[in-house]
């Protein structure tokens, strides 16, 4: 009998993925499914705790993925974990569900895979005295400054400073709680902005050679951009949209203003086989042969 991959998230029919993973696992050669959870934003504690439960009672199910509802579903099922990493631990958050053993591992992998994705955008030799403007203070953006943080640790190079927006000053706040907790050393300025209009200035005044990330989710999950149409990007910056799918007018707003537009589509791929690899139990390294294999089946089913 195949193992069953879980995807819980929100549209997860609409997602490549659905595509892309039985090539995979014939190219792996692994005899494993995918099954995708819908469940909308802001579900109840029972509906997670339904898909968690279903997940440890069964061997044949072996993990799986989850966007969206990471927050939610560890706050409201942390008692059915037998184990946490450390970045799910400081990141309050799950994006990765093991079930091996009769045991079940929550793992955050953001930090690592928003890294990765960073790196392939703004090579780590590239960073002197240009910084990082985060649009959206939510799970994907403090992931990110995690793995900045621990690329510090590691002695590479990272962003010269840091500008993060929020509607709200409460994500701002959880963010600034875990850089005091890991001794967050880049520069960082947290800027609530209520409006558009407000978060064009931080992107304005963001400097040559900017990174600016589209972090919020709109243009995929909700329609808009963290934007608006007048925006006016720094002199040779770069526009990062987290999201590979959806209308994303944040990237056709940077193009306008002039800004390199780059999509989320080498974050899903580094996302997602991350993800398979652990819940697998198997080695699929960032570069090399069989990782760009498997990002050319995934590019070769959209």
């Amino acid at each position: 009998m195949s193992a069953v991959f879980t995807f819980v998230g929100v549209s997860t029919g609409h997602s490549a993925i659905r595509r892309i993973y039985p090539r995979w696992m014939d190219e792996l050669g692994i005899d494993s499914r995918l099954e995708g959870v819908d469940l909308e934003p802001g579900a109840p504690a029972e509906r997670y705790r339904e898909v968690v439960d279903r997940i440890r009672s069964d061997p044949q199910r072996i993990g799986g993925l989850v966007t969206t509802h990471k927050l939610r579903l560890l706050a409201a099922c942390r008692d059915r974990f037998d184990e946490l990493d450390d970045s799910a631990s400081l990141l309050h958050e799950v994006s990765c569900l093991v079930h091996r053993d009769g045991a079940l591992i929550g793992k955050a992998l953001d930090d690592r895979t928003s890294a990765l994705a960073l790196d392939r955008i703004r090579p780590p030799g590239q960073w002197k005295d240009s910084g990082l403007v985060l649009l959206g203070a939510g799970g994907a953006s403090i992931a990110t400054t995690l793995g900045i943080h621990r690329a510090q640790r590691a002695g590479r190079p990272v962003p010269a400073r840091i500008d993060v927006t929020a509607r709200t000053r409460q994500r701002l706040d959880e963010m600034a709680l875990l850089h005091e907790r890991i001794g967050f050393a880049v520069p960082t300025r947290l800027h609530v902005t209520a409006t558009a209009e407000e978060a064009d200035a931080v992107v304005e005044a963001g400097g040559e050679r900017s990174v600016v990330v589209n972090a919020t989710g709109l243009g995929k999950d909700r329609p808009g951009s963290p934007l608006t149409d007048a925006v006016r990007f720094p002199a040779q910056s770069l526009a990062w949209d987290m999201n590979y799918r959806g209308d994303r007018p944040f990237l056709r707003q940077a193009a306008a203003a002039g800004a390199t537009t780059v999509d989320g589509w080498d974050y899903f791929v580094y996302s997602w086989t991350a993800v398979v690899a652990e819940v697998h139990g198997i080695d699929i390294p960032a570069s090399g042969p069989l990782f760009d294999r498997l990002s050319e089946i995934a590019r070769a089913s959209v």
